[in-house]
């Protein structure tokens, strides 16, 4: 049998669920309507680092942003950031993994790309660049953009996402989010990116198992519980 990190090596070639999974994890209005939005011509490129361990449980590499940072700060994310002129997304991934949390180029073997996503608040076309190691990694953080780094196992985001209703600058919407942290929520343009990644990881999972595996509708429960965040 091989492992997921092996199963990337190939699914990442084939054609991706995108939109049809990446919305699932979308803060929605009450009708069921997301926010869709094409990137404009001024959309920032950026790219993002999807580190996944290698094995039989892998586990990903989440971020803690600084709260002094311009755009998205006190979020999880992922290591990642602006692609500069004349930079690949691949390139750019990979710097920003150096800076951000200390691994270098050499302790990862990059596999390919999620589907990309546009996040209008910061105005970036994000590129998702999946990446694996061997083990979790230790990180040496740049205070300036990271607060925390840790790491969380696929299996324990499979399945366990919850919903609630907050007030947002776009108006009050049910949204779907994981609770990975004892003080953030896991949701947005990270939580988007994940639902792709969880998809492929049920897919892989059904290889290994039975067909009574849970589908991939079944990326999270519902909270009944109200929540205001700023």
């Amino acid at each position: 049998m091989n492992d997921f990190a092996t199963y990337l090596v190939t699914a990442l070639l084939r054609e991706l669920p995108g939109w049809t999974v990446q919305q699932r994890m979308m803060p929605r209005y009450s009708d069921g309507t997301v926010r869709r939005f094409a990137p404009p011509p001024d959309a920032r490129r950026s790219a993002v680092a999807v580190i996944v361990t290698t094995g039989y449980d892998p586990a990903v590499l989440l971020t803690l942003r600084s709260s002094t940072l311009r755009y998205h700060r006190g979020q999880i994310s992922f290591p990642g950031g602006r692609i500069e002129p004349g930079e690949l997304p691949t390139d750019a991934a990979l710097r920003e993994l150096t800076e951000e949390v200390g691994i270098p180029a050499s302790m990862v073997r990059v596999h390919g790309m999620l589907s990309s996503l546009y996040t209008p608040p910061s105005n970036s076309a994000i590129l998702p660049i999946v990446m694996t190691c061997s083990a979790r990694l230790d990180c040496q953080l740049d205070a300036r953009e990271v607060e925390e780094a840790f790491w969380v196992e696929l299996s324990h985001l499979d399945g366990s996402a919850v919903e609630e209703e907050w007030e947002l600058p776009y108006g009050r919407m049910i949204v779907p989010h994981w609770r990975v942290h004892q003080r953030v929520p896991l949701w947005g343009a990270t939580a988007i990116v994940l639902a792709e990644l969880l998809a492929l990881y049920r897919l892989w999972l059904n290889e290994q198992e039975p067909p009574s595996t849970p589908t991939a509708d079944d990326l999270h429960s519902v909270v009944p519980r109200d929540q205001a965040v700023s």
